[in-house]
Order: structure tokens, then sequence, then C-alpha cells
């Protein structure tokens, strides 16, 4: 479930995740935004005073109230999270209200998934953030972020797939590079772990090419194969790249077979 793989991430932690998950009833709606890199776009695409500003044609799954990112992070030269202002620009401030440093994530790095195989001094660390949002459009609000740095498919293969992990949103935006710190895989293998992590919303901008990388990973990880579909997705609203995305368009995809799919009283965003 949700809850317990936030738990395990938590560990023995007495600290502002901790107090988090107390005050949240039911399962945590989790957004996942692998190869996320230095990008907290989600967490305004994906927020209630978007859905309010933007209302899609069709209903939409409830909006997240947390946020998981994940990302190897192999550059010894960044200065990520070192300052509190995340990014900045005439319309938004992203900052970092807290941290708190959590357990350790040690997983495997294959250089033939992977750019940079040694990872960094970041590689491994596993955070918890709140982040405030500025935005001359949206307003202002703060968002909890958990970012753990470790690579995306042996992070679901060996963390969330075992704790039966669910994420009600999954953000697939610039895999493996641009953002992120650079890989051989498109993120396809996606596609096949969508009805296992019970997901309602897929955003992606449709970067779905098989790379070697994800031959590897399912060589590597075969709970991750699959036949790759997209049939099972279909679109709600399409979002202007704006420089997100140099791939293209970035689209929302209820995922068919869902939670929300399957129940009517799902509909809306709150």
């Amino acid at each position: 479930m949700s809850r317990k793989l936030l738990l395990e991430l938590n560990g023995k932690n007495n600290g502002a995740l901790s107090r988090w998950l107390a005050k949240c009833e039911g399962e945590p709606r989790i957004a996942w935004y692998p190869s996320a890199g230095e990008d907290f776009r989600d967490l305004l695409y994906l927020s209630q005073k978007y859905a309010e500003v933007n209302p899609a044609p069709k209903p939409e799954p409830l909006c997240p109230n947390i946020f998981l990112h994940t990302d190897y992070f192999p550059h010894e030269s960044s200065n990520f999270l070192d300052s509190r202002t995340i990014h900045i620009d005439e319309r938004t401030k992203v900052s970092v209200k807290s941290i708190e440093e959590l357990p350790r994530c040690e997983l495997p790095l294959d250089d033939k998934i992977v750019s940079f195989s040694e990872g960094s001094h970041a590689t491994g660390r596993v955070v918890f953030l709140e982040v405030e949002i500025e935005s001359s459009v949206l307003g202002t609000f703060s968002v909890p972020v958990i970012y753990a740095f470790v690579e995306n498919a042996a992070f679901c293969a060996k963390q969330v797939l075992p704790k039966n992990g669910r994420f009600s949103h999954i953000v697939h935006v610039r895999f493996g590079g641009g953002c992120g710190g650079g890989g051989k895989s498109s993120g396809v293998w996606l596609l096949n772990v969508l009805s296992k992590l019970n997901c309602e919303m897929f955003i992606t901008d449709s970067h779905l090419s098989r790379q070697s990388g994800d031959s590897r990973i399912y060589r590597l990880f075969p709970s991750l194969a699959g036949d790759e579909s997209i049939s099972q997705l279909e679109q709600v609203r399409v979002v202007k790249s704006e420089g997100w995305s140099g791939h293209g368009d970035v689209s929302w995809n209820i995922v068919r077979e869902s939670a929300f799919s399957a129940s009517p009283k799902s509909e809306g965003c709150t």
C-alpha cells in the first residue's frame, strides 16, 4: 500500500514525514516523477489550484497529496538543494521551507542503464522536503515531496512493487535526460507497471520508443517487463510543452481499469 511504502522510506525517523503521515487519513495519494532531475513543474500541474484554473474537459482523478521524485543524480558539481531556492523566474518561485534526511536507499547502478555508473555524493540519499510554490497565476501553497536519489527501475522493482506500492499519478517527462542525469532508457517500461501500481493518471511526453537500457531493465528486473501497450490510456488533456519537454507537448491520460476509471465516485479533483 502507499502508506507502507512511505513508512518504509521514513524508517525510524520521528520527524516531519512521520508527522505528515500521522495527519494523513487513509491511503496517501502519491504522484511519482521518475527521472525528475531538478524539475518541480509537476507540483504546479498536479495541484488543486491548477485544476481549478484549467478544468479538464473530462473528469479527472483526485489530485495527489504527496509527491515522490526519483533520480540517481550523478552530477558532482551540482548545487541542487544546497540553496533554499530551487527555481525562480518572472512567474514562479519554488523554494524549500524545510528538509529532513531520511534513511539512505542503496540500489545498484548498471552501466547499461545509466550513463554514469559511479553516481555522486547524492546517490543513495533520501530527503523529505516541504516545498513552497509562489505563482503569479496559482498563488502560494506548500507541497510535501520525498526525493530519493536512486535509479528509477531498480527503485520500482526492488522497493515499490515488493511493498505493494501504489501511485495515483506517474509523470513520464524528459525521462533519462533533459532535467535528469541521463541514461539509456526511455522509460517505456512504465507502461507495463501502470496497472500493478494502480496508477490512475499517466502524464507523458510520449517519448516511449524502446532503447537499449529498457531491454537491459527487462533482463535485470522481469517484474517490469510487458507488452508496452498504450491501449490502456485515454487522453483527457494536453499541455503545451513550454520548455518542459523537448519531445513535444505533454498529455494527461487516464489509465483504464484503474481505481478511478472503475469508480464514478472518484470523479473530480480535491
